[in-house]
């Protein structure tokens, strides 16, 4: 499948214009500045003190429930704000530092170079096109467009979606190991890894196992590890879905044109959303990803500048009466998400 954007329209040179001119206003330019360098520290910090508190201090089952829904909360927030920020590039000038903090990925079992395969080739640039974006055709249990086949267990998937949200974390190193095997993200193929890049892969994956699973129940016993394995994925995995799948997966974004009418900025509009913007707390743990309209356009910017970049984005949308979707809170947003997946749950009239 071949797609091919329209070129920029007026509205797309103004909005690259304004933002360009308003990073060369800023130091910096594009990436990090200290205040995302110490909250990367703050949570790496932070995820490393608790992994061994878990594993090194003598404490109480119900405390060792505590750390673990600490630690997992921890890494949920590493993850928004240190690994997705660092595939992007955005940490430093040098590709080296970026790649060494998208490390942190790898830590955790999931391939930070299959990452940026399948998050930036596939979904990043084919958003919500359901041939090419890995995000919405790798879990055929899940329909989330209209374009995907329906089967009778699709009725169920208000029930159970929930369920294989919360378990992605501990999935995602088998999915990589399918597309290491395959060379594919979903159907579509990609230009295998190299040697070197494939060993790293498989050695990063030994080292995230060590970590996560012979460690834990080597010191602590199976009995007590496993439980404690299951509870910091679970909450983790599910969140961490919702963030990303919320906003793209609504009533109100664009699925599957079949033929491209806009240029790549305008389509990113219309298969994105923004939630919780005005929200300070939020905006300050989710590491940009509520304004995933704003990251869209401008994956290769530091999360800093989304709420200025929104502030140009909304004024020429309305001058150029472009539709900007915004939910006002995550729950908001949560809800929409699963009001469609309900509506495609149903099966199709014949």
């Amino acid at each position: 499948m071949k797609l091919t954007f329209q070129n920029d329209s007026a509205f797309t040179q103004e909005l690259k214009s304004e933002v360009k001119q308003y990073l060369s206003r800023n130091p910096g330019g594009r990436l990090a500045d200290r205040g995302v360098w110490v909250k990367a520290i703050i949570f790496l910090s932070t995820s490393t003190c608790l992994y061994l508190t878990l594993l090194l201090a003598r404490l109480t089952y119900a405390e060792q429930i505590l750390v673990d829904i600490l630690f997992s909360l921890s890494t949920l927030f590493l993850g928004l704000n240190v690994m997705h920020e660092a595939v992007h590039g955005n940490f430093s000038s040098k590709p080296a530092i970026n790649k060494i903090m998208a490390l942190t990925f790898d830590l955790y079992g999931i391939s930070s170079d299959l990452y940026l395969i399948k998050h930036t080739q596939f979904h990043h640039n084919y958003t919500n096109i359901y041939e090419l974006d890995g995000d919405i055709n790798e879990a055929p249990l899940i329909r989330m467009t209209e374009k995907q086949p329906w089967m009778p267990a699709h009725r169920f998937q208000l029930i159970y979606t929930p369920i294989l949200y919360s378990l992605i974390t501990i999935t995602w190193m088998l999915f990589d190991i399918g597309r290491l095997i395959s060379a594919k993200v979903g159907t579509r193929s990609f230009r295998r890894p190299n040697l070197l890049t494939t060993l790293k892969i498989l050695f990063m994956k030994a080292v995230s196992v060590t970590l996560t699973y012979i460690l834990p129940i080597q010191m602590l016993g199976w009995h007590r590890a496993l439980p404690l394995i299951l509870i910091f994925h679970l909450g983790l995995g599910l969140v961490l879905a919702l963030i990303f799948q919320v906003a793209h997966v609504h009533e109100d974004a664009i699925f599957n044109e079949s033929q491209i009418t806009t240029d790549w900025f305008q389509h990113q509009i219309k298969t994105s959303a923004d939630f919780s913007t005005r929200n300070k707390l939020m905006i300050w743990l989710c590491g940009g990803l509520n304004f995933q309209t704003i990251h869209h356009l401008f994956p290769n910017v530091s999360y800093r500048h989304y709420p200025q970049i929104r502030e140009i984005l909304t004024k020429l949308c309305q001058k150029h009466s472009i539709r900007y979707v915004e939910f006002e809170s995550f729950s908001n947003a949560v809800q929409v998400h699963f009001e469609l997946l309900q509506k495609l749950g149903k099966k199709q009239a014949s």
